[in-house]
Parts: C-alpha cells; sequence; structure tokens
C-alpha cells in the first residue's frame, strides 16, 4: 500500500468499537451536510438581494463606460490640465448647449466653468477649421408627421448639410402616388379609420411604446402616414369612382340611351371623376387603364422633374459647375426630350376632339417607339400634329447627345481635376526631398523652431476647456 500511495486505516476488531467509529462518522457527515445547507441558503439570500441591485449596477456602469468614452473622444492639454472637446451643434441649439454645460458644471461642483468657443463656418472660417474631404453632419429638425418620410428619405441616402431636403416633398408625393396606386374610397376609408384609431389613442398608446412588439410598433409609427395615404386613396377613388370595385352614381350619368346607341349629353359633364357608365361600357376596362397609366406617367415625370431641379439647385448654391453641367443639366434635357415630350403628348391627345376631326386617334405607345426606332417618320395613318416628323428628329438627336455628355463630361473633368491634385502633391514632395538634400541643417533648424511655436498653440488653444463648432 505505501508503494502504491494507498491510505490506511485502522479497522477495530470489537464490534463494539466499530459501531462507536461508524456512529462518529456519521454525525460528522450530517454536521457537514448541515453546515452546507445552511451555507447555500444564506449564499443564495445573498445572491437574490444582490439581483435587485443588478439594473442599478448596469445602470452604473454604461454610463462610467459613456463618459470614459466622451473623454477618451476629448483632447488632454497638459499645460492648462484640461480637456478640449470638439463637436458640431446646430446653431439653433447654442443656448441649450451653454445651458447644459452650465447644469454640468454646477452638478459636478466645479470651480472651473465650462466655456462654450462657437466657431461660424459659413464664413472664411470654413477652409481652416474643416480638414480637407470633412463634411459637416446633417440634421434635420423632424415631428411625428415628418419622421416617418424623413427615415424613408434617409434609407436612399443621407442629404449633405448644404443641400436641399427632400422629405417635406415627400409628405405630399409619398401618399399621393400611394393614392394613385390604390385609388378606391371604401379601401381608403378602411386605411383612414386604422389610422386614426392610433391617432385618436395616441396618449394611451405612448405609455406602453417600449413594450410593442415590432408588428405592433410599425403601424404606431407610421399612423400618420398611413392616415394621409389613406385620404389621398379616397381622394384618387373618387376620381376613379371606385368603391370596392364598384361605381357609384353620385350625381347621375352624362349618358343616355337613343335609337342610335348610348350618346353623351353635349351640355353635361360628371362633375368629379369617371362617369360611372364607362365601368359598364364594353371597352370600360382598357379606358381606365389607359387613363390610370396616363395618369401615372404624368405625375411621375412631374416628380422626377422636381427631383431634378433639386439637383440643380444644390449644385448651384455649392458653386460646383461640375454637377450643374455635367449631371444636372443633361439629366434634365434627357428627360424632357423624351418623356417630356410623352406628357405633352398625352395631353395634346386629351385636348383634341378626333371624332370631330373625324380621324383615329394616334396610339401613345406606337409614338414613344417610332420615337426610338425611327423619330423622323411618324405613323402617316394617325399623326398627332403638324410637323410631327421634325419636332421627334430634333428631340431625338438631342436625347442622343444627352447620353455621352452625361455619362463622359463628368468622370473626365474629375479624372483631371484628380490627376492634376496628385501631380501638385508629387511634386511638392520631390522639391521638399530636394530641399533636404541640397540643405541638410534647414531641417535640423525648422524642427528647433517648431517646439515654442506648437507650446504656444498648445497653450492658445487651451482657454477653452470644451469647443463646439457650430453649423446650420
Amino acid at each position: 500500500c505505501a508503494a502504491r500511495g494507498a491510505s490506511r486505516y485502522a479497522y477495530p476488531r470489537d464490534e463494539g468499537e466499530r459501531r462507536a467509529l461508524l456512529a462518529d462518522v456519521s454525525a460528522r457527515a450530517a454536521d457537514l451536510e448541515r453546515v452546507a445547507f445552511v451555507a447555500a441558503q444564506r449564499r443564495a439570500a445573498a445572491l437574490r438581494h444582490a439581483a435587485g441591485n443588478v439594473p442599478a449596477w448596469h445602470t452604473a456602469l454604461v454610463r462610467r463606460k459613456a463618459v470614459a468614452h466622451a473623454l477618451n473622444l476629448c483632447n488632454y492639454d497638459v499645460t492648462r490640465r484640461c480637456l478640449i472637446a470638439e463637436g458640431w451643434v446646430p446653431r439653433s441649439m447654442l443656448p441649450a448647449t451653454r445651458a447644459a454645460l452650465q447644469s454640468a458644471t454646477d452638478g459636478a461642483g466645479h470651480a472651473a466653468p465650462a466655456i462654450l468657443s462657437p466657431v461660424d463656418l459659413s464664413g472664411p472660417e470654413r477652409a481652416h477649421h474643416l480638414a480637407p474631404g470633412e463634411i459637416p453632419p446633417t440634421f434635420f429638425r423632424t415631428t411625428e408627421l415628418t419622421a416617418p418620410f424623413q427615415a424613408i428619405v434617409d434609407a436612399y441616402g443621407t442629404p449633405c448639410a448644404d443641400e436641399i431636403n427632400p422629405a417635406p416633398f415627400a409628405v405630399v408625393t409619398f401618399p399621393f402616388f400611394f393614392g394613385l396606386m390604390f385609388g378606391d374610397v371604401g379601401h381608403g376609408l378602411l386605411l383612414v379609420a386604422f389610422a386614426l384609431s392610433y391617432v385618436c389613442n395616441e396618449r394611451s398608446l405612448r405609455a406602453r411604446e417600449r413594450t410593442m412588439t415590432e408588428l405592433e410598433r410599425f403601424p404606431w409609427r407610421g399612423r400618420y402616414p398611413l392616415l394621409l395615404m389613406g385620404l389621398s386613396a379616397v381622394y384618387c377613388g373618387l376620381i376613379y369612382n371606385d368603391w370596392f370595385g364598384n361605381p357609384a352614381d353620385l350625381w347621375g350619368t352624362a349618358w343616355h340611351r337613343t335609337p342610335q346607341g348610348m350618346r353623351k349629353d353635349p351640355h353635361r359633364t360628371y362633375p368629379f371623376g369617371v362617369d360611372p357608365l364607362w365601368h359598364h361600357a364594353a371597352n370600360g376596362l382598357s379606358f381606365v387603364n389607359s387613363y390610370k397609366m396616363k395618369l401615372s406617367i404624368v405625375f411621375g415625370v412631374a416628380q422626377m422633374t422636381g427631383g431634378l431641379l433639386l439637383s440643380a439647385a444644390n449644385a448651384r448654391h455649392r458653386k460646383s459647375a461640375v454637377d450643374l453641367y455635367g449631371e444636372a443639366l443633361p439629366q434634365l434635357l434627357f428627360l424632357m426630350a423624351v418623356f417630356g415630350y410623352l406628357v405633352w403628348a398625352i395631353f395634346k391627345k386629351w385636348a383634341t376632339d378626333w371624332v370631330a376631326l373625324a380621324r383615329p386617334a394616334p396610339s401613345l405607345i406606337t409614338l414613344l417607339i417610332k420615337f426610338f426606332m425611327d423619330p423622323g417618320a411618324p405613323p402617316p395613318d394617325a399623326p398627332l400634329y403638324e410637323g410631327q416628323a421634325t419636332v421627334q428628329g430634333t428631340l431625338a438627336l438631342v436625347a442622343a447627345l444627352c447620353v455621352p455628355w452625361m455619362l463622359v463630361a463628368k468622370p473626365v473633368v474629375l479624372y483631371r481635376r484628380h490627376a492634376a491634385e496628385a501631380f501638385g502633391r508629387r511634386r511638392a514632395a520631390r522639391d521638399g526631398s530636394t530641399k533636404r538634400l541640397l540643405d541638410p541643417d534647414s531641417e535640423n533648424e525648422q524642427s528647433e523652431d517648431s517646439g515654442p511655436t506648437s507650446e504656444a498653440a498648445a497653450g492658445g488653444a487651451a482657454c477653452s476647456a470644451a469647443a463646439e463648432r457650430a453649423g446650420d
């Protein structure tokens, strides 16, 4: 046993001694079990007591981590023993920023006040304080109505600080285009009722916003867009005269039956929307679909034109000739030459009485196909107007010239600009290397002179404990 490292225990030979030894071991084992049980109970009680403090500890830890992260973003001035922070703040929020800094100083009990030094970037100081390629951040003040539309715009791209924000335009266009696609009075009223159920119960729903599921949060945050979309659907449904897919004769049809067939009263027109008799005509489906398609083209081209005009306004505001003349202008010319002409043709066809002219109405689909395939030869059997071949040929030529203009002009200008900048950097580096080779002592003199300057700059910068960049 000794060679194997085994433990040896004395085993009494007497039965009474063995029973006494067993009772002693059992008593000690019971004592250990009681001690372990009491220890487990005390440990569980301590953990239950600590569990109530976990949220507070977590909050304190997160706050300390956030404070440490914010302090790491500051620059520490060793000379003045203060922290210098640089950041962006809207010009309209400068008083609130000063008040917040003063409140933090008073709450911390510091004798040294926090100093806010705004830097106006709208003047000549912009180039001095902004690093090359640095762009000011974008800040848009939104409300509960405009916030969902701003999120839709930001999903496609966040506008820069010096660009026009298209979100206010989307507040109108987005619901209206939904109404064009979803034009039905009955369905629109259901959507309005659904949105009003959130708007009218806004106070009670806001109290449990944090406990909402993702499915509940989506209509809650989009209650105002849903309301506008429902109203647009009702309005367009009145234009289409659709009530759950059925027409409604609200003001009486302007058509009447004669022995020669259905005839329209020349002195009367249906007051608003499509005459309900069109829904019962043999060609009613093709007429309504054609009407909706033409409306979609007209409003779609109008929206794209507005977007290009905003792009041109942004380029003019930035004084960027390459964006204005190399991108916005050719795009606008191409859009007007092709789709603007198509919109004009739609109104021209609507405004012409083809029955009085005893001529068949031209097909706009055929007109658009011939515009690209053979612009100088419109359909001879159904021309739209006099001189159509000359006008279409000229517009097709303008559209063809805009394509290389859009694809080549701006990239070439940017390439030459970047090449010139790269050449300037290489030349500056080469001139610096040549100067150091010709005059090796100049580098040592420059390094000796740079010390006091750096210290002076650091000392001058330390006059403010918090410097904020103010921008619009």
